[in-house]
């Protein structure tokens, strides 16, 4: 894949293809995790209605350090070129999609009352200390799922200000995604 200061260049089944940087009627990041790695996408919806998806995943779909650099280079690079275009209406949007986001939040939430709200009740009502391991479990089961609803609330961006959210993040000391 390659910029230049108004093309896009990749190749696709072997086939050199490209495009105009005015011809992108959008540009759509999201994030997802495996486990506690990042990997984020970029959507581009040219207005041919051709659609060009740019992962930082490796090609096993996993997390990649070296690919995580090159993907959060290549985003902030498109972003600050289609910022210096001129004239040209491009949408830039973040997150899932309105129904998924909604789907996910029910899931949060039923997800929430089964693995955090009855063990909670449970230990008060047995005073077994037996279910804060229950309730511990829970916390783990439903903070990743709360992560990556939070992160990819649908909104528009501004193409000067890539959100951090939307760029994948290596694992800090402790395990846990930074940035």
């Amino acid at each position: 894949m390659t910029l230049t200061d108004d093309q896009i260049v990749w190749t696709e089944d072997g086939q050199k293809r490209e495009a105009r940087l005015s011809d992108l009627a959008e540009v759509h990041l999201q994030t997802g995790n495996v486990g506690e790695n990042t990997i984020a996408s970029c959507r581009l919806n040219f207005r041919t209605g051709e659609t060009l998806l740019i992962a930082s995943n490796d090609g096993r779909g996993l997390q990649d350090d070296e690919q995580d650099k090159l993907y959060t280079a290549f985003a902030l690079d498109l972003h600050a070129r289609l910022a210096a275009l001129k004239g040209a209406p491009i949408a830039f949007t973040a997150g899932f999609s309105e129904g998924r986001y909604r789907f996910g939040q029910a899931v949060m939430v039923i997800a929430g009352l089964f693995f955090l709200v009855t063990p909670t009740v449970l230990l008060f009502m047995t005073a077994e200390w037996s279910m804060v391991w229950t309730l511990y479990l829970g916390i783990g089961l439903v903070w990743p799922l709360y992560r990556v609803m939070m992160s990819n609330a649908p909104h528009a961006c501004d193409p000067r200000a890539v959100p951090s959210a939307m760029l994948p993040a290596a694992p800090g000391p402790l395990g846990f995604a930074e940035g």
